[in-house]
């Protein structure tokens, strides 16, 4: 395998090509994106993972970081919940082997009032059967003290606990198996279990002998709250995995702190193999 990347800055775009064939876009302040993201991630067998901008949940762009509230602004749906929170790319540096890339955010509440600054480091990996996106996130606050917040799962709103590393996945995925380090699961009894890592696979279309491709989200043990929960929704309309890193309670950042969370993409086709993991997994920790 051969990474080709290339980056426009007129474009806010940053994509990537194996064998002249297109497999990630990484877009930062397109019209509509409250956060950038992989808006494309396909596998190297040209499947495509992700869904952007999906009728449903048109926040939702691909695979991407968010913050659910902070402070108790809203920077997950933002504009669509009525909020002109943002944010903003100060810098944007591909790495010297283009193997990756470095980006300086900043987040801004309606009231133009920053309140967290991100550094954010993402490099790609070959791997045999695949490949990784390794994604290292450093956050500060310029405030004397923050709170990351999220919506908290109750009867009344099973759906919450969300906020963090996130993939909205293609819509054939539905009916997945989800692969952890504690065995296989439904989406249903994975969901919000604390996994150190998490697959999400699904049966492709358009072939007559079946056939799957999946993401797996590793959570690295150095993170704070390790392992966090993940959220592994599979809704006839929407699949969805998560690192919940705020599920069981918010987070307080103060000032002359560092809040870093490292985790790693495995995009792959076919199931996930154990042996495949293994060899993963020890070279990351």
């Amino acid at each position: 395998m051969a990474f080709k990347s290339k980056y426009s800055e007129q474009d806010a775009l940053w994509e990537v090509t194996l064998n002249g064939t297109k497999i990630l876009e990484y877009v930062y302040g397109a019209e509509g994106d409250i956060n950038p993201s992989f808006r494309l991630v396909k596998t190297t067998g040209d499947h495509t993972i992700t869904i952007y901008r999906p009728w449903d949940h048109p926040w939702h762009p691909g695979l991407f970081f968010s913050w659910k509230y902070i402070n108790g602004f809203n920077f997950w749906e933002a504009k669509y919940h009525g909020e002109d929170n943002k944010v903003k790319t100060d810098s944007f540096s591909p790495l010297a082997d283009g193997q990756g890339f470095e980006q300086t955010l900043t987040y801004i509440t309606q009231e133009e009032q920053t309140v967290v600054n991100e550094t954010r480091i993402i490099r790609l990996e070959e791997d045999g059967e695949g490949y990784l996106i390794h994604w290292d996130a450093s956050f500060t606050t310029p405030e004397n003290e923050i709170t990351f917040d999220r919506t908290e799962q109750t009867k009344e709103a099973p759906w919450g606990g969300y906020a963090g590393l996130s993939c909205r996945l293609h819509r054939n995925y539905l009916g997945p198996t989800i692969t952890t380090d504690l065995g296989e699961f439904t989406a249903d009894d994975a969901h919000a279990k604390s996994f150190k890592w998490c697959d999400y696979a699904g049966k492709l279309d358009g072939y007559t002998e079946e056939q799957w491709a999946g993401i797996c989200l590793i959570d690295h043990p150095a993170n704070e709250r390790h392992p966090s929960p993940k959220l592994t929704y599979d809704y006839k309309d929407m699949q969805f995995l998560s690192a919940a890193f705020l599920f069981d309670k918010p987070y307080v950042l103060k000032k002359g702190e560092t809040l870093r969370l490292q985790y790693t993409f495995y995009v792959h086709d076919g199931k996930i193999q154990k042996e495949s993991m293994s060899n993963i997994l020890d070279r990351l920790l």
